[in-house]
């Protein structure tokens, strides 16, 4: 993911007690704030990663929700732009280090949400503690589905308590690919039908507590995600899974498809009494996704919240009895095929239509072929190579660029790159791979066909 230089804050309004519901306690208030505005040209992918507005307050985090908005405050449509995924990241008053579940990573991460429109829910009780002079940056991935230029705000409501006795939850990332420095990894493809690619990570707990909420963030071919407990017997302690959109969903009518459809909502763990757990023990992560179809750049992420208690029970108690699982949507189903990305490019008037594969010339290339990638374009554009040879890209142009599968027998995947970068991938699955980058889907594409 590239780096991206901070931007100018904007406040947007701060809820007093006036404006909280009726029912709320007098300790609580709520507060709608905004990034800086945020420009996308036509059919664009972005990656920000920007410092945003705070509270400044002291307190708990009880709640807290987000949407994309325009500079009317009204809700922007999925169809002119998606939030794919965004993770606030609590860098402390003075933008140092908090103690994150990956040693040396600065920041906290402490809420995440994007296709699934989840909330951070804390049971009664139970809080997030910040302060007044906290830091935060928001990292995300947005997705324009207009052809015309546009501009929006992430907005997002924080409800903060200063009731007394509240306990302080850690809020931990744990991810199934553990601590490498991208978020997402790559299910190749290829697998027999109803297999799975099943991930896991080993992570350490840095607190004793209780587990009294826990999220999950997947993608498409997401079957599940799964927290065991080794220490007892290696029991499912959290089942994360993923609800997909009817056919009619709007997911799936977006166009120009830009990424394959995530889940539209998944389950969202919530307990007041909390599952034990002790500091220095193992949580195993798992991620298991369709293993027959590739699907590049998928996540596998669960954001607990343990609820601190030295005296926490060291045994295998029962799981609680009161734990309970939310949706944010309830209007799917249990289980959708997964499916590719078409190629989508522009017509004369500037419309996006579906292309089955990638125009130019079609050049017959070796065991070893190589494509230029300059001036926002793949040299050769439809290149054929015999099953076993590689390709080498090579990136010659001063913006980022990648090679992405959207349809295709496995999986191609890039990192973004730029002038003076390679990447190189072996083809043994004949067959037609359609790709694409993925920062300009609608202009760049390539089509490699590999001969038996």
């Amino acid at each position: 993911m590239p780096r991206r230089r901070g931007v100018g804050l904007v406040a947007l309004v701060v809820l007093g007690l006036a404006a909280a519901p009726a029912a709320a306690p007098a300790t609580e208030r709520t507060y709608k704030l905004r990034s800086a505005a945020m420009s996308f040209g036509g059919f664009e992918t972005k990656f920000p990663s920007r410092v945003v507005p705070t509270p400044r307050r002291a307190g708990f985090i009880v709640r807290m929700s987000t949407r994309l908005v325009d500079a009317r405050g009204r809700p922007i449509s999925i169809k002119r732009l998606m939030l794919h995924h965004v993770v606030f990241i609590n860098s402390g008053p003075r933008a140092a280090p908090r103690n994150n579940a990956c040693p040396g990573r600065p920041g906290e991460p402490f809420f995440g949400t994007g296709e699934e429109q989840q909330r951070l829910i804390l049971p009664p009780g139970y809080g997030y503690p910040v302060r007044e002079h906290d830091r935060w940056r928001a990292v995300a991935m947005y997705m324009s589905h207009t052809s015309r230029p546009l501009r929006a705000f992430l907005e997002y409501s924080v409800t903060i308590s200063d009731a007394p006795g509240l306990v302080p939850v850690k809020p931990l990332w744990l991810r199934a690919s553990g601590c490498d420095p991208l978020s997402s990894y790559t299910v190749p493809g290829g697998g027999a039908p109803g297999s799975a690619d099943v991930r896991s990570h080993d992570w350490t707990i840095p607190t004793s507590g209780r587990i009294v909420a826990a999220g999950a963030h997947l993608h498409g071919g997401a079957l599940r995600l799964a927290v065991s407990q080794p220490r007892c017997d290696d029991r499912t302690i959290l089942d994360h899974r993923p609800l997909w959109g009817r056919p009619d969903d709007p997911v799936y009518r977006v166009r120009p498809m830009l990424h394959e459809p995530g889940p539209i909502a998944t389950g969202y763990f919530l307990s007041p009494t909390g599952i034990p757990v002790r500091r220095g023990e193992v949580l195993r992560v798992t991620g298991s996704y369709d293993a027959e179809l590739p699907h590049p750049r998928v996540m596998a992420i669960t954001h607990v919240y343990v609820a601190k208690d030295a005296d926490a029970p060291r045994g295998c108690d029962p799981l609680p009895a009161d734990g309970r699982i939310r949706w944010s949507r309830t209007d799917g189903r249990a289980a959708v095929a997964p499916m590719g990305v078409p190629l989508t490019r522009l017509d004369a008037g500037g419309d996006p239509i579906e292309i089955p594969f990638a125009g130019g010339p079609l050049v017959e290339g070796g065991a070893d072929a190589r494509v230029d990638v300059e001036r926002a374009a793949f040299k050769p554009s439809n290149l054929t190579i015999p099953s076993g040879g590689r390709v080498t890209w090579r990136f010659r142009d001063r913006d980022m660029h990648s090679v992405l599968s959207a349809n295709a027998p496995r999986a191609v995947d890039s990192p973004l790159t730029r002038r003076g970068g390679r990447y190189t991938q072996t083809f043994t699955a004949p067959g037609t791979y359609n790709l694409f980058c993925d920062l300009h889907p609608v202009t760049m594409h390539q089509t490699v066909t590999v001969r038996p």
